[in-house]
C-alpha cells in the first residue's frame, strides 16, 4: 500500500475550525471532534495544511460548546430545574479540542509552513512517525536516550527519546525533578533516565547521593517487584532488563568503625575524614556558620596557608611569666588538636589579638561540627577520604553511590562540596577528552542550593557544575518537593525539566514559566508514574509514562 492510500486508511478524528472570534494561530489550531472518539491532554494528533503537508500538534484543552446562550437557559429548559424532567429542547453540541502547533511535516524538500491551518481541514491521531518528526528525532546530534512512552487515547504507545548532546552536554545539560513527596516518583524516574544512559552510552560515569534510608543501597541486586507492565515498557524502550553493574558503595564510618547505613549492602568502602584530608576546605565544613566580620574566613585562610608536614602551627604568648612576652608555639594534626588549641594562640596567630573574641566561638563551631563518627584522628586501613576515592572511581561505567542518609544534616553539605571539589580539581589535572562524561545526582537539592540572594562554599560548587557543566560534559541531575526553592542559578541552567504531580501554588512560581496555565492544570492532575518533560529542544511539554528502574528497591527487600 502506498503512503498515499495509507493516509486515506487513516481513521478522520475530526476537522480544523477558526471562527471569526477564535482564529487558527501559526502557534494553535482548533478542531471539533467527532462522537466517539476518545481524547485527552497531551495527545498528539495531525492536521492537513493548505499546501498538503501535515501540521502536527499537541492538545492542551477540549471545550464542550452547545448552542444555549447561558447555564440559565438549561436551568430554565429543564423545568425549572427539575433533574427528573427531560429537557424541552435537544441542544446542539460538539467537543473541540485546541492544539498547540509543534512541527510542520512534509514529504518534498521545501521549508516547513508555520501558516494558520485552516478550516476545514482532516484530523488525524498523530503515529509514531509523526511524533518522532514534532519531537525533533531527525536533527538529534547525539545519542538517542529513552525517556519513557507517550500514551495516545487510542491506545498507541511511541517511545521518547532524548538527545543525549542536550543532556550531558556539549550543547546543554542537566535534568531537574519535582514534584510531592511520594506521589511524583521523582528519584525513579531520574534514575530510569540514568539506567537509560547507562545502556545507550558507552563513556558515561554516575556519582549518586543516597539520601532515603537504603533506596539506592542495592541498586545493583535484581529487583523482584517489577510488574508485566513494567517488563513491556522496557521491551518497547527497547532496554533489557538488568541491575545496574560496576556499583561501589561508600558509607560512613559509625562510632566502632563500622558502616552507619540502613541495610548496607554486602560490598561497600567506610569513608571519613580526617584533618589531614580537608584542611585546605574547611570552608566547606564552617560554611553554614555566620561570619559577618569574615574572621572565621581568616581562621580558614590561616589554616590552609600555613600546613606544613602533616600539621599547622600556633604562636602565643605565655601567661604564667609576668611582665614578659615569652612566645610558646603549639602544633594540630587532629580535629580534637585543633579544638584544643588555646584561645590565646589562635588569637595572635590569626587575629594578632591573644584576646580576640572569635577563637572560644570558632572551637564551639568545630565542636558542634566535628562531633558525628566520621571525623577521625587517623583512619584504619579499611577507611578511605571519600573525596580522594570517588575521584579515582570516576572512570567509564563506573558508578559511585554515596551514603549520606544518617549523616546529621549539618555535615551531609559538606560531604556533597567535598566531592564537587574534588571534581573541580579532576577536571583541571586532566584533558577532558581523557574523562567520561559524568552524571552527578542529589536528591533534596534544595537544601544544599536554595534559593536566595547570599550563598556560600557548597552552593556556589554546585553552581558551578551548573554553570560550566555542559561544556565539561557533567550533568547535575537534581530532585525536590518544591523546585521553587532552589536556586535560580541551579535550575535555570537546566535543559530538561521533570514535573511530577505539583500543588497549585507551587505551580504558580518563577521556574514553572515554561508550562501555559492549561498545562499546569494537567500537571496538578497527574497519577503515581506520570511525569510532564519540558526539554529546550521541543515547543510544548508532554507527558510520559516509564517503568520503575530494574534494581532491589526497600519495599521488596
Amino acid at each position: 500500500m502506498d503512503q498515499e492510500s495509507e493516509r486515506e486508511e487513516r481513521e478522520i478524528i475530526g476537522k480544523t475550525s477558526s471562527p471569526f472570534r477564535e482564529p487558527n494561530t501559526t502557534q494553535m489550531f482548533f478542531f471539533w471532534v467527532e462522537k466517539g472518539i476518545r481524547l485527552n491532554p497531551f495527545d498528539f494528533i495531525v492536521a492537513d495544511q493548505a499546501d498538503g503537508s501535515k501540521t502536527i500538534g499537541i492538545i492542551d484543552e477540549i471545550f464542550a460548546y452547545t448552542d444555549s446562550d447561558s447555564h440559565l437557559t438549561n436551568y430554565i429548559g429543564n423545568d425549572l430545574g427539575n433533574p427528573q424532567a427531560e429537557p424541552y429542547t435537544e441542544r446542539i453540541s460538539a467537543m473541540v479540542a485546541r492544539a498547540q502547533v509543534l512541527r510542520n511535516m512534509r514529504e518534498d524538500e521545501g521549508e516547513e509552513l508555520y501558516m494558520p491551518v485552516p478550516a476545514e481541514r482532516r484530523v488525524f491521531y498523530a503515529d509514531e512517525n509523526s511524533i518522532k518528526i514534532a519531537l525533533g528525532y531527525d536533527r538529534i546530534l547525539g545519542t538517542q536516550i529513552p525517556a519513557g512512552l507517550i500514551k495516545q487515547s487510542n491506545g498507541t504507545t511511541i517511545p521518547v527519546f532524548l538527545d543525549s548532546s542536550y543532556i550531558v552536554g556539549p550543547e546543554g545539560a542537566h535534568a531537574n525533578a519535582t514534584g510531592i513527596s511520594g506521589l511524583s516518583t521523582k528519584t525513579s524516574y531520574l534514575m530510569f533516565l540514568i539506567y537509560s544512559m547507562f545502556k545507550k552510552l558507552e563513556d558515561v560515569s554516575v556519582i549518586i547521593f543516597n539520601v532515603k534510608h537504603s533506596d539506592l543501597l542495592h541498586i545493583d541486586e535484581n529487583p523482584t517487584d517489577l510488574t508485566m507492565q513494567d517488563r513491556q515498557m522496557f521491551e518497547r524502550l527497547d532496554l533489557e532488563i538488568s541491575p545496574f553493574n560496576n556499583v561501589t558503595y561508600f558509607l560512613p564510618r559509625g562510632d566502632r568503625g563500622q558502616p552507619d547505613s540502613d541495610e548496607p549492602p554486602i560490598r561497600s568502602k567506610i569513608y571519613a575524614y580526617t584533618l589531614d584530608d580537608v584542611h585546605a576546605d574547611l570552608d566547606l565544613l564552617l560554611a553554614e556558620v555566620p561570619d559577618p566580620q569574615f574572621t572565621i574566613d581568616a581562621f580558614i585562610a590561616y589554616v590552609r596557608s600555613a600546613w606544613r608536614s602533616g600539621r599547622v602551627t600556633f604562636t602565643g604568648i605565655r601567661s604564667d611569666v609576668p611582665r614578659q612576652r615569652i612566645p610558646y608555639t603549639v602544633h594540630a594534626a587532629t580535629w580534637n588538636e585543633l579544638i584544643q588549641i588555646p584561645d590565646d594562640a589562635l588569637g595572635s596567630s590569626i587575629y594578632g589579638l591573644p584576646n580576640h573574641p572569635t577563637p572560644p566561638r570558632l572551637k564551639r563551631e568545630l565542636r558542634r561540627l566535628t562531633g558525628y563518627s566520621i571525623f577521625v584522628g587517623q583512619r584504619s586501613p579499611n577507611e578511605v577520604y571519600l573525596g580522594e576515592a570517588v575521584k579515582d572511581n570516576i572512570a567509564s561505567g563506573q558508578i559511585s553511590v554515596v551514603d549520606i542518609y544518617r549523616v546529621p544534616t549539618i555535615n551531609q553539605a559538606f560531604i556533597i562540596g567535598d566531592i564537587m571539589r574534588n571534581v573541580e580539581e579532576l577536571y583541571r589535572a586532566q584533558e577532558l577528552r581523557e574523562l567520561p562524561h559524568l552524571v552527578i545526582f542529589i536528591d533534596e537539592l534544595n537544601t544544599f542550593a536554595p534559593t536566595g540572594e547570599t550563598t556560600n562554599s557548597i552552593t556556589e560548587q554546585i553552581i558551578e557544575i551548573a554553570r560550566k557543566g555542559r561544556s565539561r560534559r557533567t550533568a547535575l541531575f537534581g530532585a525536590q518537593q518544591f523546585k521553587s526553592e532552589v536556586h535560580k542559578q541551579v535550575w535555570g541552567n537546566c535543559t530538561l525539566h521533570i514535573i511530577g504531580r505539583s500543588g497549585s501554588a507551587e505551580l504558580r512560581t518563577a521556574p514553572y514559566g515554561e508550562l501555559d496555565e492549561y498545562a499546569k492544570k494537567s500537571v496538578m492532575n497527574l497519577r503515581q508514574g506520570e511525569m510532564v518533560l519540558s526539554f529546550r529542544n521541543w515547543r510544548y511539554p508532554i507527558k510520559v509514562t516509564f517503568p520503575r528502574p530494574p534494581y532491589k528497591r526497600p519495599s521488596s527487600r
